[in-house]
């Protein structure tokens, strides 16, 4: 594991989940500074409700006393099918590594700490959205892409 550890954030990790999402917001969530105090207002009130109700689960990895990488599972319920009778899965989100800390592993051991609480918890089945970067390592670890979903965005204007 080297010189970094990994730990189930709660909500006296606010602040470290925050800083690290709001650097994944700049580099890929179209965080701007004229958008940066409201989002993160909503998103301190989010994460101060979702952690400790189980809505959203985050794993910091840290490494000289800072969090420097960080991953995300929302869980949700569908109604169970012939071939997923819990009806449990999640949604992972919100892979990040601080760019000094690429390519040491940290994600690699937050996405298997993720996809551990995932199997415990029940769930049938994880799915994401990965960018260039970050798909080798899902697919390394068994994520294949399903061609037969399709999304829309509703239109804000």
């Amino acid at each position: 594991m080297g010189t970094w550890s990994i730990h189930k954030a709660g909500v006296d990790d606010v602040d470290d989940v925050i800083r690290l999402r709001r650097e994944l917001m700049r580099q890929f969530g179209g965080l701007t500074e004229a958008n940066a105090a409201q989002w993160e207002e909503s998103a301190r009130r989010h994460l101060l409700t979702a952690l400790p109700e189980g809505r959203f689960h985050v794993w910091l990895a840290y490494a000289r006393g800072e969090a420097v990488a960080c991953s995300g599972l929302v869980p949700f319920e569908r109604p169970p099918a012939a071939n997923h009778l819990s009806g449990l899965e999640g949604y992972v989100l919100n892979m990040y590594t601080a760019p000094a800390w690429r390519g040491q592993g940290l994600a690699r051991a937050l996405l298997a700490e993720l996809m551990a609480f995932a199997r415990e918890a029940g769930m049938g089945k994880l799915w994401l959205h990965a960018s260039e970067d970050g798909r080798p390592l899902y697919e390394k670890v068994g994520f294949a892409p399903e061609p037969s979903a399709l999304e829309w965005k509703v239109d804000r204007a």
